[in-house]
């Protein structure tokens, strides 16, 4: 399996899904390849999702996913067909369409940079989907919310591996379809339970496909009155920190949570998980603020003293007192 490199996502990320223009582009095989495509069609088309994550020539397995699934003579008919399915494509040979030599025509260099564009948003799929190792394949729902990951623990080599996969996850796609379907009846309050409803029933790694929802629900229940709106706006900022700190912007990562921890939606073990996220971001980026991770700390215990990671964050304020403490008598001599 190929490991994917974030340094490049640092290197190339711009915006997130940015457009690359008005065609829906696909690859050789009938795959869009660009993310805002398939979702867009898969709506329109009213089907269901695959997303899938190769690499063509830099991992055996990959060889073996476009070999024995892609270039399979069934899979336009079995699958395109059926799914409106987005090839993330992280071979050199897609790296190779984002570039135009000097001789080319304008439309080759439009071309050139409409691959780059698409390039940029695979880097942030890549992170959205937690992508470690490729190749990977997803299920999503029309509107891209993440029923499964096919692959989680088997490789895929042909197309009937790939079939069965999603014979068996068919089940949980009809759930969340049924309950997306539950997000425009009834009143705004049914309405909000509803999207609350897909909001548990999706897995807590690819919650940030699901802000389109989200900021529907917020929108609609503007006072709270569901009393939900703190786990929506605590996940806005989890979705917002992951992508800052993948960009190597830690700052903007913390600066995430503590906008959260302010809100007054939040209940006071939500505002200490934000607290603490802030402390956690701060030390794994490698800083030694110890007394600036200290007072997140510290802040994060006084909301809610009672709760469940209460005697770990204390733990964590010992210690990190210890080290302020250090760092004090070493300033001082």
């Amino acid at each position: 399996m190929k490991k994917i490199n974030y340094i490049f996502v640092i290197l190339f990320v711009s915006v997130m899904f940015a457009s690359c223009g008005k065609k829906a582009l696909t690859d050789e095989f009938g795959c869009y390849v660009n993310y805002d495509d398939a979702v867009e069609l898969a709506g329109k088309k009213k089907q269901p999702m695959l997303v899938l994550f190769t690499s063509e020539g830099d991992d055996d397995l990959s060889n073996q996913y476009v070999n024995g699934i892609l270039k399979d003579s069934s899979f336009q008919k079995n699958i395109v067909s059926k799914y409106s399915v987005l090839h993330a494509d992280f071979s050199q040979k897609a790296f190779e369409k984002s570039n135009a030599d000097e001789n080319a025509t304008e439309a080759e260099k439009e071309l050139a940079n409409t691959y780059t564009n698409i390039i940029q948003n695979n880097y942030n799929l890549a992170i959205l989907f937690n992508i470690i190792e490729m190749p990977a394949a997803f299920l999503c729902t029309p509107e891209g919310y993440v029923v499964c990951r096919l692959d989680e623990n088997r490789s895929f080599s042909t197309i009937s591996e790939l079939e069965t996969a999603i014979a068996e996850n068919l089940t949980s796609l009809e759930r969340i379809n049924n309950l997306v379907a539950e997000t425009k009846k009834g009143n705004y309050l049914n309405k909000v339970d509803a999207v609350d409803a897909v909001f548990v029933a999706t897995d807590p790694a690819y919650r940030s496909f699901l802000m389109p929802l989200i900021n529907y629900a917020l929108a609609l229940d503007p006072n709270n009155d569901s009393g939900l709106c703190g786990q929506f706006i605590l996940s806005i900022a989890e979705s917002k920190a992951i992508m800052a700190y993948a960009q190597g912007d830690v700052e903007a990562a913390v600066e995430a949570y503590l906008i959260a921890a302010d809100n007054t939606y939040l209940k006071a073990e939500q505002k200490q998980e934000c607290l603490y996220t802030a402390a956690y971001i701060v030390t794994a980026s490698g800083s030694d603020d110890n007394a600036g991770i200290l007072e997140y700390l510290k802040l994060a215990y006084q909301f809610a003293p009672e709760s469940i990671k209460a005697p770990a964050i204390q733990s964590a304020i010992d210690y990190f007192t210890t080290l302020v403490e250090s760092d004090s008598e070493i300033d001082a001599e």
